[in-house]
């Protein structure tokens, strides 16, 4: 199923990312909320959800921490977001 976030209330898009909160670190992540440290911060804001949910999932099979960066973290993330500018 795919959901437009675009075509939902304010308060529903709440709901939804509050839910995809508990979710963060398991394969049912929705790819609403955020779940990287400050260092990703810039480069994963604007991250569809379908690429957040991609980039969550594989960092989550591959044991990458979540918060702090690293070399196989911005790996991943240059794989899935073309043309990504970090560091």
């Amino acid at each position: 199923m795919i959901i437009h976030t675009a075509s939902l209330t304010i308060n529903a898009l709440s709901e939804m990312t509050k839910l995809d909160r508990t979710l963060v670190g398991t394969p049912d992540y929705m790819g609403l909320a955020y779940f990287w440290g400050h260092d990703y911060k810039h480069s994963l804001r604007d991250a569809t959800a379908a690429q957040r949910r991609k980039i969550h999932n594989t960092w989550l099979d591959r044991g990458i921490d979540f918060i702090n960066q690293s070399e196989r973290g911005w790996n991943v993330i240059e794989k899935i977001i073309p043309n990504i500018k970090h560091r």
